[in-house]
């Protein structure tokens, strides 16, 4: 072989490699432009996936929001409510320790009432018959009229002895009182249920 041919050998080698090294590059440019579509592609699936949770979120938050402003126009009512309710049960107490003071007035007065009546006037005497000052010619008062007058005698004596133990029991400690005690219950429940509508 002449040197001219080897030469020309040499450069149809090159030739081949250069076209060999361009075909690589080329294909290692289309996977690129490959590789880059597709991420431009998942990108964009993306960018309309986050486009629509944003819509989804924008959506909820506008939801929140009017909830929100809901229950804030609630718990102002509420609140409202449970000032008047507040303002209700002050008058109630208020009322209900009037009402106290004029019951235990009103037993006072019949205490002092009872008191006075047992100290000015003798009961035995108003329940004993008045003794004539007549001399009396004859005694024939029947035994059934005298068992009676002892009967009765008996009876003033147990409701004078009654009526002096609630005298007593009256003047006794107030809050020993079943009115007193019933009052204060009602008072505590009232109490309790303000409590629960604060919480």
């Amino acid at each position: 072989m002449t040197d001219s041919m080897l030469s020309t050998i040499e450069k149809i080698k090159l030739q081949e490699q250069e076209q060999e090294a361009k075909l690589k590059e080329k294909r290692e440019y289309e996977t690129n432009i490959t590789s880059l579509q597709r991420s431009i592609r998942d990108t964009l699936t993306l960018k309309e996936k986050l486009h629509d949770e944003e819509k989804a979120l924008n959506e909820r938050i506008l939801k929140l929001a009017s909830q929100i402003e809901v229950e804030k126009i609630k718990n102002k009512a509420i609140k409202s409510e449970v000032e008047s309710l507040k303002k209700e049960l002050e008058g109630l107490k208020r009322d209900i320790n009037n009402n106290i003071s004029n019951v235990w007035e009103i037993r006072s007065s019949y205490c002092e009432a009872v008191k006075q009546t047992s100290d000015e006037y003798d009961v035995w005497a108003l329940l004993i018959k008045p003794v004539c000052t007549e001399p009396i010619v004859r005694n024939n008062t029947p035994e059934k009229e005298i068992f009676s007058n002892e009967g009765r005698l008996q009876t003033a004596i147990e409701r004078r002895e009654k009526a002096l133990a609630e005298r007593n029991r009256l003047l006794a400690e107030p809050d020993a009182g079943s009115e007193f005690v019933r009052i204060k219950n009602a008072l505590r429940y009232l109490d309790e249920k303000v409590a629960s509508l604060r919480n």
